[in-house]
């Protein structure tokens, strides 16, 4: 993976000290005392939390050779022991690579990877779909004027957007898990606490009702990374997944921020809410997946 450059403590942090991490679904190859490929394979130990069960499923979320030693078969020996050690575990479907929240890039580049995609292609895996990473520049970005007459609107309809505060935490919990089954209670735990701990409370952007204090959509940041958003279905179409996008690209915009991004979305998305924005779709992936036999 050249494009995507990690470090010892992200490794440590999104791998080894991952609860769902087993050394033996690392899979290491070593030619002499050259380590020349390695391979990870996931299968879920510990429930996500507001997450629909995945215990069919493994995922692989890292495959690689040195290219000195490609073409050997080296990778497809390192796959076959990550397909067993996953179905060692009772899986009989394996993923490539939407694994949440350990994920590195979700599935593989079609541009700069696809030598890997042919590799996965000709060992058995099928094309899911698509998903896109999009970035848009903020150095001179500013919002638009009508986001500003729409957001005053809906004040004065009684639905405010503003960042984050301790009142809030409790609604927006039960709103992530209401309206979304996924990473989403995690990253609005994670982050609430990151924010009492000293972190800007504009990293969580929350549209709430005033009098009822319901909430009914937010919107996050990490650094230059830019989401998750979302918006409760019985409110969408009121234009509150542009305000809370708009103001939480001018809150990165503030904290100094010079770009911001997203890994993973799709076409029909970002044709609805990003492309406007100025968002640029910038990498393409390719979602996989395999059954396995028993």
């Amino acid at each position: 993976m050249p494009v995507d450059p990690i470090s010892e403590s992200r490794f440590v942090r999104q791998v080894l000290l991952d609860p769902n991490f087993r050394a033996e679904g690392a899979i290491v190859a070593q030619v002499g005392d050259e380590v020349a490929g390695f391979c990870l394979s996931i299968a879920r130990q510990v429930p996500l939390e507001n997450a629909p069960a995945d215990a069919d499923r493994g995922y692989i979320t890292l495959l690689a050779v040195l290219p000195a030693h490609q073409r050997r078969g080296i990778g497809s020996a390192m796959l076959e022991l990550a397909e067993s050690y996953l179905r060692s575990h009772g899986r009989t479907l394996v993923m490539i690579s939407p694994y949440a929240p350990g994920y590195f890039i979700c599935g593989v580049d079609v541009a700069a990877y696809e030598s890997g995609l042919r590799f996965l292609l000709k060992h058995g895996y099928q094309e899911v779909y698509r998903p896109i990473a999009m970035q848009i520049d903020l150095w001179s970005w500013q919002v638009p004027q009508w986001v500003k007459q729409k957001e005053a609107a809906l004040a004065q309809e009684g639905v405010v957007v503003e960042p984050y505060r301790a009142e809030l935490t409790l609604p927006l919990l039960d709103f992530a898990a209401r309206e979304f089954a996924g990473d989403w209670v995690r990253v609005c735990r994670q982050t609430m606490t990151q924010i009492t701990l000293g972190d800007r409370p504009e990293r969580l952007m929350v549209a709430y009702e005033r009098q009822s204090g319901r909430v009914v959509g937010y919107s996050h940041y990490e650094n230059e990374r830019f989401g998750p958003i979302g918006v409760a279905g019985s409110e969408r179409g009121r234009g509150l997944g542009h305000i809370l996008m708009y103001r939480t690209l001018e809150a990165q915009r503030l904290a100094g921020f010079r770009v911001a991004w997203f890994l993973w979305s799709d076409d029909t998305t970002a044709g609805r809410l990003y492309t406007a924005a100025g968002f640029r779709t910038i990498r393409r992936f390719a979602l996989l997946k395999k059954p396995l036999a028993g």
